[in-house]
């Protein structure tokens, strides 16, 4: 009978540990954000996975704002401290195609808010996707994805867009 209540007991742990372990819905924001150089990929409208038009049609300009999508060109690394659900304290810099951005962060694992002050990054050469990328971590509000993909969230006007991102590859 003894055996049969210890079976009964690790049969009911091991059907709970599964069902307690999906209720933490937290992000690790550590693992996401830093340990990585993100480059960015495209610039979308929410709900579209599509370069936006920010050339209005101007094909001219818009092979030559591509044109920047190279090297160390629309890139972006973190670093921060895990303080539970949130980081903070944490700075970030990065390179747009003529000027450096740079600032503090705080993301929360919790409810995906993100928070980027940006220091001194002046104005980008290409004004149409050096613009949208600084104005972009400017206004950042939430953030989506996990250590393979990033997308940072921010409002224009009545209109969310969002820079998305890829970790570096090494070559």
């Amino acid at each position: 009978m003894k055996k049969i209540k210890i079976y009964t007991q690790l049969l009911l742990v091991a059907l709970l540990t599964p069902v307690l372990s999906a209720c933490d819905q937290e992000d690790d924001v550590v693992d996401i954000f830093t340990g990585k150089t993100w480059y960015m990929t495209y610039i979308a409208v929410e709900g579209q996975n599509k370069m936006y038009d920010f050339w209005q049609g101007n094909e001219e300009a818009r092979i030559q704002s591509f044109k920047t999508i190279v090297g160390d060109n629309y890139t972006l690394t973190f670093d921060g401290a895990d303080l539970g659900n949130s980081i903070g304290g944490g700075t970030f810099s990065g390179k747009v195609t003529s000027v450096n951005v740079s600032g503090s962060w705080n993301a929360n694992g919790e409810n995906r808010t993100l928070v980027l002050e940006t220091k001194n990054t002046g104005t980008d050469a290409d004004k149409y996707l050096g613009k949208a990328f600084v104005e972009g971590l400017k206004n950042a509000v939430r953030y989506g994805g996990d250590n393979k993909n990033l997308y940072i969230y921010y409002n224009e006007g009545a209109t969310t867009k969002f820079i998305s991102f890829a970790p570096q590859r090494n070559n």
